[in-house]
């Protein structure tokens, strides 16, 4: 007889969860394109709560741009969140739900602009955001980048953006490090402008591992050169980053009771 419940599931594995885990049809989940390890994931664990870790969060994660005249009613209209407290350079979780009521699933939504959203998630809450704009009647315009593919196959990846998060408690000196001095004091769940090297990027102040962190983003064509400054700032600060791969990545909510989804932040923004 088939079961109804997770309950009801457990007991019929004769109480025992971690085997109906161990066993699970779904398949194992595959973060695209960055390695699993690049030391071992005890390491790269231990970083983000000893010294500073970096994570490469580019390509495994949907990204949709809302822009138009009606992007903010758009929004609004098709989720739980209220708008009228979402300034310019903020951001938050957003929860999209059905006519109904019925929850969609989550992004975490930056507002770059009066009419202008960058959406950051899932795929399916960016479907549905895409299939509500295409029946209703908005003046809004939706680009959407999908998450890069699980396995590539040596075939090139491009995205929209690049995006990084840097973790741990030594992060703050390579934060100076890399900006020629002291980063503005962004408040959480806040965005602001630093320096990395020559260029200038936006940076999202959250936790994920314990302590403040933040996560940057720009233009895909920029990643390389992105990266590779972050690391030479921590060489220059006497800081160890260790990159951290997808093993190590998936775990580290676990530290703070963040977005599984995400891997993001300690608490979530408000409503």
């Amino acid at each position: 007889m088939a079961v109804t419940s997770l309950e009801a599931l457990i007991a019929a594995n004769g109480g025992n969860a971690v085997n109906i885990l161990r066993n699970s049809k779904i398949g194992m989940y595959v973060y695209p394109v960055v390695a699993p390890e690049f030391s071992n994931w005890r390491v790269e664990q231990e970083a983000w709560r000893k010294t500073a870790v970096l994570f490469d969060q580019t390509h495994h994660m949907d990204e949709v741009i809302v822009e138009g005249p009606q992007a903010t009613e758009f929004l609004a209209h098709h989720g739980i969140n209220s708008f009228s407290n979402f300034d310019l350079n903020r951001a938050k979780h957003y929860v999209p739900v059905t006519p109904a009521g019925h929850v969609i699933g989550d992004h975490i939504i930056f507002r770059e602009r009066e009419d202008k959203y960058i959406l950051v998630g899932r795929a399916p809450t960016s479907n549905w955001l895409m299939f509500a704009a295409s029946y209703g009647n908005w003046n809004v315009r939706l680009r959407y980048d999908p998450r890069s593919p699980s396995r590539p196959e040596g075939e090139r990846v491009l995205r929209e953006h690049y995006r990084f998060q840097i973790q741990g408690p030594d992060a703050p000196a390579i934060f100076e490090k890399m900006n020629g001095g002291p980063i503005p004091d962004i408040k959480f769940f806040h965005v602001d402008w630093i320096n990395i090297g020559s260029k200038k990027v936006q940076a999202l102040r959250h936790g994920m591992s314990g302590a403040p962190g933040l996560e940057v983003w720009g233009p895909y064509k920029d990643k390389d050169y992105i990266q590779s400054t972050i690391m030479q700032a921590a060489r220059d600060a006497g800081v160890n980053l260790v990159q951290c791969g997808s093993r190590a990545y998936s775990t580290n909510t676990l530290e703070s009771a963040g977005s599984p989804r995400r891997c993001r932040a300690s608490t979530p923004a408000t409503a």
